[in-house]
């Protein structure tokens, strides 16, 4: 069977490319439409613009993890595919809504969906999917979908939909019982500069306090997720990102542990 490793950006998934290598390693980029949050660096846009092959303008995650992915594609000597869907502003165009913890269509259209196109396009069989689950983290195993929902042509003019089972888990880090610490001594030994807190800067599974450092670290992409609210629109029921800016910052708050998404690809 063939095997895929799906990283995510982070740490973790980054020492399972390397650790248990597999057949493909696959990184799907959450691109936004901001020139604010465009990186400066020239190079990079060239290098994510090659890798995903239409012109890169920005990202709702760190810039950082652009730099760790094209580090670490050099430290495992084996090609990273990227892959990248619709732009944030599309998706959240076509729902006519922001993602929330209730509607996590954010994970499903930017990076599965992505990830499952290009199986379905290069690949057509079942795989084995490595997914960077830790030990200390290893209920999230539990929850990760199998099969997904995709067109596979027309009914007459109308789109045909299939629920096409794709893919079998495989959770390395939880077989060898590796967890944060682990993870956490190799990034340092690696020298891959990662970023403090991965997946998507704003993204609302992170507390607010969480969410308030970012707005320090990462003012304009902050801003950006603070422009996409409106009236009717929220991130997260508690507030808005306007005002996670104005309050206080909790110093003894341990920061950076990622978002934890549920969706099973958001994590470091």
């Amino acid at each position: 069977m063939i095997t895929i490793n799906s990283l995510s950006g982070g740490k973790t998934s980054s020492y399972m490319a390397l650790h248990y290598p597999a057949d493909y390693n696959i990184f799907s980029l959450v691109r936004i439409e901001s020139e604010e949050c465009k990186p400066k660096d020239k190079g990079i846009v060239k290098y994510v613009s090659d890798k995903i092959g239409i012109d890169f303008i920005a990202t709702a995650e760190s810039d950082f993890t652009l730099y760790a992915m094209r580090e670490l594609e050099q430290i495992i000597g084996k090609e990273i595919v990227w892959v990248t869907g619709e732009t944030f502003e599309s998706v959240n165009t076509s729902r006519k809504a922001l993602p929330n913890q209730v509607w996590r269509f954010c994970t499903t259209e930017m990076k599965l969906r992505p990830i499952f196109q290009w199986w379905f396009n290069n690949i057509g069989e079942k795989v084995r999917m490595g997914i960077g689950f830790r030990y200390d983290e290893m209920e999230r195993a539990d929850r990760l979908s199998t099969s997904f929902k995709a067109v596979v042509g027309k009914r007459g003019t109308r789109n045909k939909w299939e629920e096409i089972e794709w893919r079998e888990g495989y959770f390395p880090l939880i077989e060898n019982k590796i967890n944060h610490y682990n993870v956490s001594q190799w990034a340092i030994q690696s020298g891959i500069k990662f970023p403090n807190d991965s997946n998507c800067v704003g993204c609302f599974w992170k507390g607010l306090q969480q969410l308030r450092k970012n707005w320090d670290d990462e003012y304009a992409k902050m801003q950006w997720f603070s422009d996409q609210e409106t009236e009717n629109k929220r991130w997260k029921k508690e507030m808005t990102y306007n005002k996670i800016k104005k309050i206080g910052l909790q110093t003894d708050f341990i920061f950076g542990t990622g978002s934890g998404c549920q969706a099973g690809y958001c994590t470091d």
